[in-house]
C-alpha cells in the first residue's frame, strides 16, 4: 500500500465513475458551430444527478517510484460532499475520505491515522488550483475551468471555439497568441484546452499548462458507452507533472448508480491519531 500521505491525497482526487456496459457509442462528424451553440450543447449533454454512486472502480497509480493497483468506490452528493473509499485486495476498506467545499479529511484505517487539510495544500505543494467544484466536475466528466471560476459556463465565454478535423475545442488562448506571449513573458500564462466529441458533445480531453507554477495536467476520457441510459466514459487516463514530480492514474469503470445507493456516513474513530497537514 502507499505509505506517504501525499500518495493517499492524490488517489483521493483521482478515482472515477462507471457502470454496466451495453454498447459503445459511435462518434459522429464535425460541422460548423458557433460558440453559443457549442456551449449550450455541452451543457445540455451533461450528466444530470443529485447523487452519484460509483460502487466499483479499478485504478492504477504510478508516481515514478512505485506502481500500485487498487479498487475503490465513492459517492458524490452534488455541490455538498464527496465520500471516497479505497479497498485492500480482500475487499476491506483501508481508507475513507470526506471532501467538502472547504475541507479534506482522510481516515487511514490501515495505520489508524487521520489527516485534515484543505485545498490550499494542493496549490502550495503541487501548484494545482484544485477546488471542490473542479474535482466534482472532473469526476463526472463535466466542464471545469482553470483557474477555477464559480460559473463554469459563464467563464467559458472568454474561451475561443475551434472546429478541428474530427472534434470541437475551446481554448483559453489562441495558438498564435500563445507563441507571442511565451516569447515575451510567460510568468502568468495559463493554457487550458477542452476537446469535445461531435454529436454526443462529451469532453474527451482536458489539457492545462500553468507556466507560473510549472504544472501540467492532462485528463483523457475514452470508450464512451451507454451505461443504464447514461452516456459515460469507461476509462480515464490522468497525467500530471510539476518539475521532477510526476504521476499517472489509469481508471477502469465498472458500475454506476444515479440518485440511488451509496452511503455518506463518515466517522472518525476516537482512538486514531489526528494530524493537520
Amino acid at each position: 500500500m502507499l505509505k506517504n500521505k501525499w500518495g493517499w491525497l492524490v488517489l483521493i482526487f483521482l478515482i472515477i465513475i462507471s457502470c454496466k456496459t451495453t454498447e459503445k457509442v459511435v462518434i459522429g462528424n464535425v460541422t460548423s458551430i458557433s460558440d453559443v451553440k457549442l456551449r449550450k450543447q455541452l451543457k445540455d449533454h451533461e450528466i444530470n444527478y443529485d447523487q452519484l454512486y460509483i460502487k466499483k472502480a479499478n485504478f492504477t497509480f504510478n508516481d515514478g517510484s512505485q506502481k500500485r493497483s487498487f479498487k475503490g468506490s465513492f459517492v458524490i452528493k452534488k455541490d455538498s460532499v464527496i465520500i471516497v473509499s479505497i479497498y485492500a485486495p480482500m475487499g476491506i476498506e483501508v481508507v475513507r475520505t470526506q471532501l467538502t467545499n472547504d475541507s479534506v479529511i482522510i481516515v487511514d484505517k490501515h495505520n489508524k491515522q487521520v489527516f485534515k487539510t484543505d485545498y490550499s495544500y494542493f496549490s502550495k505543494d503541487f501548484g494545482v488550483d484544485i477546488s471542490f467544484d473542479i474535482l466534482q466536475a472532473l469526476i463526472s466528466n463535466q466542464l471545469f475551468l482553470y483557474p477555477s471560476e464559480l460559473d463554469f459556463y459563464d467563464g467559458l465565454k472568454k474561451y475561443k471555439n475551434h472546429v478541428e478535423q474530427d472534434f470541437y475545442s475551446f481554448k483559453s488562448i489562441r495558438d498564435k497568441r500563445v507563441n507571442r506571449i511565451v516569447k515575451r513573458d510567460n510568468a502568468n500564462l495559463v493554457i487550458h484546452e477542452i476537446s469535445i466529441h461531435p454529436d454526443i458533445y462529451k469532453i474527451f480531453n482536458v489539457f492545462i499548462k500553468d507556466f507560473g507554477s510549472g504544472q501540467t495536467l492532462t485528463v483523457k476520457y475514452d470508450d464512451f458507452k451507454q451505461f443504464d441510459k447514461i452516456l459515460f466514459p469507461e476509462t480515464y487516463e490522468i497525467e500530471a507533472s510539476q518539475g521532477i514530480k510526476k504521476f499517472q492514474i489509469s481508471l477502469k469503470i465498472n458500475y454506476l448508480e444515479i440518485n440511488d445507493g451509496g452511503s455518506l456516513h463518515f466517522k472518525i474513530p476516537s482512538s486514531y491519531q489526528v494530524k493537520e497537514i
